[in-house]
């Protein structure tokens, strides 16, 4: 699939399934390395301000200022039976519908500069809002990599994955805060699943609604 069919193509698939009784696990190592193959892809997004020092693992030392945390489907599931004995914390529903059905998930964090391992907070200047711009770029060359392997894909805002409780459950730094919780689901056209579109899709509007030419 060519880039543009692919930014065409996109679409948002938030599929759920029953979370007492998630799908049977059928990828294996071959979508882990597809994983890993669309990880690589996503960072080829540019980015303008490397990471700080000090907020670098030993572990991922990239000078890039996003970070990919990446589960398998067992993991999902793990993951899900977790949830289902609210441990480590309490997750809505639809999360837990979503692990039941993902062939994979990947947390993807950036690393802010200023912040306070207290409240979390960063300052809100140039480098940092590169950062986030980098790090949504990447996020997005994911997705499209994704939609051209024929791939069901989703770009939630993490819910319970948000929590400094749930992050140090993962192992994830303190210090990086969840720009998405990107799911990877399976086919589509599953009676065994609920599909629903991105809730904005009716919102998109035509180019002249959100772009001009400027003229002097």
């Amino acid at each position: 699939m060519r880039t543009e069919e692919a930014i065409r193509n996109r679409r948002t698939h938030k599929m759920k399934g029953d979370a007492g009784n998630p799908l049977p696990i059928t990828k294996g190592k071959e979508f882990r390395q597809t994983m890993e193959e669309l990880i690589a892809l996503a960072g080829r997004a540019p980015f303008h301000y490397t990471s700080e020092e000090n907020l670098r693992s030993k572990e991922l030392e990239g000078a890039e200022p996003w970070r990919f945390h990446a589960l398998e489907c067992t993991t999902c599931r793990s993951l899900l039976k977790d949830f289902n004995e609210d441990r480590p914390i309490k997750c809505s529903d639809g999360i837990k519908q979503m692990l039941a059905v993902a062939d994979g998930l990947i947390l993807t964090t950036w690393l802010p500069e200023g912040s306070s391992k207290l409240d979390r907070k960063y300052y809100p200047n140039i480098k940092n809002m590169e950062h986030i711009a980098a790090t949504g770029a990447a996020i997005q060359n994911l997705l499209l990599a994704a939609t051209s392997r024929g791939i069901a894909n989703y770009w939630s805002s993490g819910g319970c994955f948000r929590k400094p409780k749930m992050m140090q459950y993962l192992g994830i730094p303190e210090h990086e805060i969840l720009l998405g919780a990107l799911f990877l689901f399976p086919e589509t056209d599953r009676e065994d699943v609920i599909v629903k579109p991105g809730k904005n899709t009716d919102q998109r509007g035509a180019p002249s609604a959100w772009a001009n030419w400027i003229k002097k």
